[in-house]
């Protein structure tokens, strides 16, 4: 069984340009000897984080979060957990990812919270724009992303601005970063693959809430 590769389409629409982006990438992928799979966030609806990580950090995880795995965003954790690398696609709105992938990216505070669940795992990073913002909404995934633990991929961040193209097919530049970055992807983690990686101690730790009284270290 090949690597397997997941890609997550933040977009409201499943048959848009994000999605057919995504296709290219993952269709690269899975020419490099991948098993793939095109997540639909638009599926899996999921309720707003609720910030419980300020309140209570040690009860902020896959397992022990207060909107708890059952909703969509568990279905959405357990394929990106089990995923060897990720490939995040969005739309732009307004300049920005969107509010699906952003909402996204705020859930998955509870898998890196108690130790990165994801360290070391491979990514690439897509934005596909009407007009402008490409750059500003990938830039807006990868901070994130990386803190998570999270590893861009070379040339894995690929943005499209498709003002007047009809399909994808219109643009062949578009369609090599499109194969470059699937391929990398792929051959990251195939590298990758075992490495064992340095991580700190799980923040919420440093965020306890102090006992009253308790001596001081």
């Amino acid at each position: 069984m090949g690597l397997r590769v997941l890609g997550v389409n933040a977009s409201a629409r499943t048959d848009g340009f994000t999605a057919e982006l995504l296709d290219e990438v993952l269709e690269a992928a899975r020419r490099k000897g991948a098993c793939t799979e095109r997540l639909d966030l638009v599926r899996y609806p999921f309720s707003l984080c609720a910030g419980n990580c300020s309140l209570d950090p040690a009860s902020c995880g896959p397992e022990t979060c207060v909107q708890g795995p059952w909703d969509g965003f568990g279905k959405v954790a357990e394929r990106i957990l089990a995923a060897d690398a990720v490939v995040f696609a969005t739309p732009v709105y307004w300049f920005s990812a969107s509010a699906r992938m952003k909402a996204l990216l705020e859930r998955m505070t509870s898998m890196e919270n108690q130790g990165l669940l994801n360290l070391g795992k491979p990514m690439a990073l897509l934005a596909v724009a009407e007009e402008e913002g490409a750059t500003q909404a990938l830039s807006q995934m990868l901070l994130p992303l990386s803190y998570m633990g999270f590893v861009l991929a070379p040339l894995g961040l690929v943005y499209a601005h498709r003002r007047d193209l009809r399909g994808l097919k219109e643009n062949p530049e578009l369609l090599e970063d499109a194969r470059i970055a699937g391929e990398n992807l792929v051959l990251l983690a195939e590298r990758l693959g075992g490495t064992r990686f340095q991580e700190p101690l799980p923040s919420y730790l440093y965020r306890l809430p102090k006992v009253p009284g308790a001596a001081a270290d």
